[in-house]
């Protein structure tokens, strides 16, 4: 069975990168774009099976990503992670459609956690 394939999707390229080794650790095969645009396009060449998105990113936030991503592939798990969110901010993001929320900084279990309840595992 291959690795289930992971679009992180953050503009700093630091967290992109630690995000995408770690899901690398977890068994995952991680793919890490920069913005929006780019993740929409990853998505177009097709499988991704879950996306995890920043929430405050330059020219197309987290949230609007996410329901571009929904109304295109409803199915497809989206996580947000944000470093700048309350529990309302929370509330919010999973009240729009997420299949899970991270706050930053990110423990690995959460990571771990918030992955495996968005594939239903």
């Amino acid at each position: 069975m291959s690795a289930k394939r992971i679009l992180v999707v953050d503009d700093q390229e630091s967290m992109r990168d630690m995000l995408a080794d770690l899901l690398d650790m977890m068994g995952y095969a991680p793919r890490a774009v920069a913005g929006g645009a780019e993740a929409l396009h990853e998505l177009e060449a097709g499988g991704i099976d879950l996306v995890i998105t920043d929430l405050n990113m330059p020219v197309m936030d987290g949230m609007e990503l996410m329901k571009q991503i929904k109304s295109r592939t409803p199915d497809l798990p989206v996580i947000v992670i944000t470093g700048y969110g309350t529990f309302h901010t929370e509330r919010q993001v999973l009240s729009s459609g997420a299949d899970g929320y991270i706050p930053k900084p990110c423990t690995i279990n959460r990571v771990q956690e918030t992955v495996s309840a968005a594939f239903g595992e």
